[in-house]
């Protein structure tokens, strides 16, 4: 087994927060604007889109790292991190959802509506950042010093 490679978490974790600061501006020019223009419509969802593609580059390095599996799926990976503790189970669901939403908009791009895009921006942009705070902590955070 190889460790996990911090340099390998921290470009995708950057790009998940930049992405993040972009939906949080485009949430917060208001639901009118939004639902009014395509184009603020078509960038929440590409900035979703990369944001979720980032996570998932994630998980499968640290599934990949720590010999949990091998999932042939995106949400296997999800499902191998929470089922190892890396995730929180807690928001289990709600990783599951992102990884649906992601193959809805790849797959399947005609059924993603407006309304839809924007209640992720009004209620799930802290999905993300629970996601990122669970692989920082693990990962990225120093141990304590012994004292």
């Amino acid at each position: 087994m190889v460790p996990v490679d911090p340099d390998r978490l921290r470009n995708p974790i950057q790009h998940v927060r930049e992405r993040l600061r972009r939906l949080r501006g485009i949430r917060d020019r208001g639901r009118k604007a939004f639902l009014e223009d395509e184009i603020l419509q078509d960038a929440a969802v590409r900035s979703l889109q990369a944001a979720i593609e980032a996570l998932l580059d994630i998980a499968n390095h640290v599934v990949s790292r720590e010999g949990m599996g091998t999932p042939t799926r995106y949400r296997e990976a999800i499902d191998l991190l929470v089922e190892h503790g890396v995730l929180p189970s807690a928001h289990a669901d709600r990783f599951r959802a992102m990884v649906a939403f992601r193959n809805r908009v790849v797959h399947l791009y005609d059924e993603v509506d407006a309304e839809e895009v924007h209640d992720i921006l009004e209620n799930h942009l802290g999905d993300f950042e629970t996601f990122l705070a669970a692989i920082v902590e693990r990962y990225l955070t120093p141990p304590p010093s012994p004292t």
